[in-house]
């Protein structure tokens, strides 16, 4: 009958997004690259021509491809310190490092130094959290000096008490002038028939997505777009790209 199916390659289902540095894109895994829950991923790829008309009319009677964007957007669900950093345009990859020590203070000396039963992870320079009290009521200071278990902090703690919890933390800025950073980014889809697609886009920036609100009536998502970029001759995927995929920005692996 007319308009009768084919296959049962219909598109409904789910992706897993996977970002990490340039030269990683062919190591990148679920395990330490997936952005987590995400929904609604899609990418575009939209040409540009120089069309070429003729007679009064200029009807069209050739044209040259001059460009061809690519395009890819996504909901991500998941407000990790890598994802907020990511949003941001930065390297998520790497933020997360700090958050490996989580101790309690055993001694009180005064309003900026004080004891912790192990300082390890905890580095001179970088940021921590006290929690002072209950829910809301934690402080961010700077450590200034390390001293075996001695913590000095940079600003006094008002009701600083034995057995509170001290944190390693993330500091991520939020309109910075660092340029962005390039990512690569591989995604595979499940469609419904449960077979995979891959698709490796070995140069991208994050360059929207950052949305942080605490709201009450559903969940939020970060909406991430993805600007894919051509290689040049200096990035890690060039040669292959243009051996293998005859210089395209992206491709697209499938079993189907």
């Amino acid at each position: 009958m007319a308009g009768e199916a084919k296959t049962n390659a219909f598109m409904l289902g789910t992706a897993t997004v996977m970002l990490g540095a340039p030269a990683d894109l062919f190591n990148l895994t679920p395990a330490a690259n997936s952005i987590g829950l995400t929904k609604n991923f899609k990418l575009d790829a939209s040409a540009t021509y120089i069309k070429l008309g003729q007679g009064i009319q200029n009807k069209t009677v050739h044209s040259t491809k001059t460009g061809n964007d690519i395009m890819a957007t996504m909901e991500a669900y998941e407000y990790t310190a890598k994802n907020l950093t990511y949003a941001l345009g930065l390297d998520g990859y790497n933020a997360g490092a700090a958050i490996t020590a989580s101790t309690t203070i055993s001694v009180k000396t005064s309003s900026t130094v004080f004891s912790v039963l192990s300082a390890v992870g905890l580095v001179v320079g970088r940021y921590i959290t006290i929690q002072t009290g209950y829910q809301d009521q934690v402080v961010v200071r700077k450590i200034a000096a390390i001293a075996g278990v001695s913590i000095t902090v940079d600003l006094p703690v008002a009701n600083l008490a034995v057995g509170q919890t001290v944190s390693a933390c993330n500091l991520i800025p939020i309109g910075s002038d660092k340029d962005d950073v390039f990512l690569s980014a591989y995604v595979v889809g499940t469609l419904a028939d449960k077979s995979e697609v891959g698709i490796l886009l070995p140069k991208v920036k994050v360059t929207k997505g950052f949305s942080l609100l605490f709201g009450s009536t559903d969940y939020q998502n970060l909406p991430l777009e993805l600007t894919i970029y051509d290689q040049i001759p200096a990035d890690p995927h060039y040669a292959r790209f243009q051996a293998d995929f005859g210089g395209a920005p992206a491709a697209i692996v499938t079993r189907t």
